[in-house]
């Protein structure tokens, strides 16, 4: 397997509506390689905003630390038809073009933004002919696309993604990015696993704690474990992308600032636990 740090976690807007950033993620590369990382997933947000100067300027930052970008997430919105529809297939293809620039070989989106329920049949068919066109755009590239088992996407519950992936089984550079989302059920979230188990190419590791579902280091986390999970990932010969997508620290205390660091040392801390889990016989 390969771990990657997440660049989502760096920028406290993440969740916001319009994910202003409050810092580039070229000032942000230097922190990351002296913590010992070199293998990253690229944040949509920290890329696709970037004028053709700015992403070169990224780009070469990225090389003179020798940070690699093996994976791209993104969020295209499949269900728009008409000219928002091509608005949106304009900016995913800005954005595939950037991923194949930065040398990814894998591009991890949510299935759309619609949920399952709510898709009738024309927003599920047109997103399947957007993710076929898409996977065929990638495979030119050398790259996979995985989708991220999230909710209010096509793969928020096991039914509509096993609905996905028999749909597009013939698609080869196609995968899983699991997501455990099911809260506070570890037989759930292993039982999830092993019904997606030989599409499953990334995992996206993070937990939570507390009342207010807080961001947690993975060890510490009771929405599920974390290590059982990646014990049943290793025994079902997973040789795929681990990233750490978030930790402890996303959000300030009150009265305090957001600071990067906190979170890129919540982060070494969660490789550690990640590689003795994976490592322990």
């Amino acid at each position: 397997m390969r771990l990657l740090l997440n660049t989502i976690m760096l920028e406290v807007n993440r969740w916001t509506a319009d994910k202003a950033l409050t810092q580039p993620l070229a000032e942000l590369l230097p922190a990351i390689r002296a913590a010992g990382f070199d293998a990253l997933e690229i944040w949509q947000y920290h890329i696709s905003r970037l004028d053709d100067d700015e992403f070169a300027d990224l780009k070469s930052r990225l090389d003179d630390h020798a940070l690699q970008t093996v994976a791209l997430g993104a969020y295209p919105p499949l269900h728009l038809d008409g000219g928002a529809g091509e608005v949106a297939a304009a900016e995913l293809e800005r954005i595939v073009a950037r991923a194949a620039t930065l040398g990814a070989t894998t591009l991890k989106i949510f299935p759309g933004r619609v949920a399952s329920a709510a898709a009738d049949n024309a927003v599920w068919h047109r997103s399947l002919d957007r993710l076929r066109a898409l996977a065929a755009r990638l495979g030119h590239c050398g790259m996979d696309l995985t989708l991220e088992t999230h909710g209010n996407t096509l793969c928020d519950t096991p039914q509509s993604t096993a609905r996905l992936r028999a749909d597009l089984g013939d698609v080869a550079n196609l995968g899983i990015c699991f997501q455990p989302y099911t809260s506070q059920d570890t037989e759930q979230t292993l039982a999830f696993y092993d019904a997606l188990a030989p599409a499953i190419r990334h995992i996206h590791l993070q937990n939570r704690t507390g009342a207010d579902n807080a961001c947690s280091l993975l060890a510490d986390g009771d929405w599920y474990d974390c290590g059982q999970l990646l014990h049943r990932a290793r025994a079902r010969g997973f040789d795929g992308l681990l990233s750490l997508e978030f930790t402890a620290g996303l959000f300030p205390q009150e009265g305090r600032t957001f600071d990067p660091q906190t979170v890129i040392d919540n982060a070494i801390i969660d490789r550690q636990f990640v590689l003795n889990t994976w490592n322990a016989r």
